[in-house]
């Protein structure tokens, strides 16, 4: 019993001393607090319960499996197409691969003063298991391209804020942003688009005249010091100014819906930016009403014109681009059409070229209902990344998409598109054409539960000689397919 007693009390006591040791150790390791005390930052601390917070968060994982060839079709001067990092029909190898990404967005105001805030929202994305590689093909990475050539569509390298910027509306209707903006055009989003990740830094004002509703902004898409000395370059860094106006009419018992629109972008020439001394005008006229009841219908009409580049590839030149989209429902069913236009010149001339920012500055595409030749999600992250400029030859497409119900939460989707340049190319002994491909597809989606869906898709297209003879290889595959699913959860 004493026995029993002696071996109790040696475990409290030895209990409390490790205790006592461990109270010591801590308070000589533990971490400080990470905010100093005083500071500044403590200075604007705001209780939680005196914040309006909205939240938003996406989470996706794809896989693509195609053999969409490398390289892009990108860039306005004759040129674009040859050489590294353009369109290559030589290297069509089938590959795979899986990525996953993630965003979060916070939209954070004060409860007593609701007419400013800031908006950020965050993105991560790489390879399936964390890893976050430069490129999407792994032609690049597995050592059998030792070029590293970039992958035809490549989006998904790693980034941190892809946008952030404060808005405040000084009076009533009118609000002003300021910061890095998720910026696109009002013309059907074929200019530029921020869903391609063409974010910049800027200011824009918008709100309501009349009855009508206008953007007035400024973005710099481009840095170089040496642009933008005062006195030695300055408003050619890299510039654009954008004047938007929308306004809804009244025809008869027709509504109708017209818009005004003109967009300037400056590069200067300098050391660091080697497009040129680049000086790009677009205007615009919109229009938009209801189709046949229940459908609708846009459109626009567009002029360009400007100064591309500088020396044997700087050329005054005047385009033109047109598009007509409409959408009607066919019993349960969807039926979208559009057919879209924009000029182009011979090889070696651009008098009659029409090119957009995202063709100068090399980030490309528009958004249309094919998954090969243009950007459609899920099937984006993968595709040539068309644009309308397209080389300096110019683009026709026709494309159509229905979209039916199958059974409860299942949803089928079918597409088709027909692309072709404005004007003919000859490549070498190849001969010149202008036909493109024809491009075929379709798309499951199943909603799983709230807001989790899967989409699986496939695509084919049949390719034309204009892009397939870009090179003289022999055996030139035809046949260029993508197979692609997307798993995503967003709120």
């Amino acid at each position: 019993m004493k026995r029993r007693f002696l071996i109790e009390r040696f475990r409290t006591t030895a209990l409390l001393a490790f205790l006592a040791m461990d109270q010591q150790i801590g308070q000589a390791h533990a971490d400080p607090i990470p905010f100093p005390e005083p500071a500044e930052e403590n200075s604007y601390t705001v209780p939680i319960e005196n914040l309006r917070l909205r939240f938003w968060a996406q989470y996706r994982v794809v896989y693509n499996a195609s053999n969409i060839p490398s390289g892009v079709n990108s860039g306005s001067l004759p040129s674009a197409g040859t050489g590294p990092g353009r369109l290559n029909f030589g290297d069509t190898t089938d590959y795979d691969f899986l990525r996953q990404r993630m965003r979060l967005a916070f939209d954070i105001q004060h409860k007593d003063s609701d007419n400013v805030g800031g908006y950020i929202q965050l993105e991560y994305r790489g390879g399936f298991g964390g890893s976050s590689p430069a490129a999407s093909d792994p032609r690049g990475e597995t050592g059998a391209n030792p070029d590293g050539t970039a992958n035809a569509f490549n989006r998904l390298q790693a980034r941190g804020m892809r946008y952030g910027y404060v808005y405040v509306t000084p009076v009533e209707n009118h609000t002003l942003a300021v910061g890095i903006l998720p910026t696109m055009d009002q013309v059907g989003r074929v200019l530029w688009d921020s869903e391609w990740d063409f974010n910049v830094g800027g200011a824009s004002l918008g709100g309501k005249i009349g009855n009508g509703d206008y953007r007035l902004g400024f973005y710099r898409i481009a840095s170089d010091l040496r642009a933008g000395t005062i006195g030695q370059g300055f408003g050619k860094d890299g510039d654009m100014w954008v004047v938007d106006y929308n306004k809804p009419l009244k025809l008869d018992t027709y509504d109708l819906k017209v818009g005004g629109h003109f967009y300037s972008l400056n590069l200067g020439k300098t050391e660091n930016i080697n497009i040129g001394d680049t000086h790009e005008n677009w205007f615009a006229l919109t229009a938009a009403g209801s189709l046949l009841g229940s459908g609708a219908w846009n459109s626009y009409v567009m002029l360009n014109s400007g100064r591309i580049g500088s020396g044997l590839t700087g050329n005054n030149h005047t385009g033109y681009s047109a598009k007509f989209e409409g959408s009607v429902p066919i019993g349960p069913a969807t039926f979208n059409l559009f057919g879209l236009y924009a000029s182009g010149d011979k090889a070696g001339h651009t008098t009659n070229q029409f090119t957009t920012p995202e063709a100068i500055l090399g980030t490309n595409g528009f958004w249309g209902y094919s998954h090969i030749f243009n950007a459609n999600a899920p099937g984006d992250v993968n595709d040539f990344g068309i644009n309308l400029n397209n080389g300096g030859a110019g683009l026709w497409t026709v494309q159509g998409q229905l979209q039916f119900p199958i059974v409860p939460k299942l949803t089928g989707t079918l597409e088709s598109g027909y692309f072709s340049a404005a004007r003919s190319r000859e490549f070498g002994a190849r001969g010149g054409t202008a036909y493109m491909g024809t491009e075929v597809g379709g798309m499951l989606t199943y909603n799983i539960a709230k807001n989790l869906n899967l989409d699986v898709g496939v695509a084919n297209a049949f390719m034309g000689d204009f892009l397939a003879n870009r090179t003289q290889a022999t055996g030139v595959v035809r046949d260029i397919y993508e197979v692609f699913t997307r798993f995503q959860y967003a709120l």
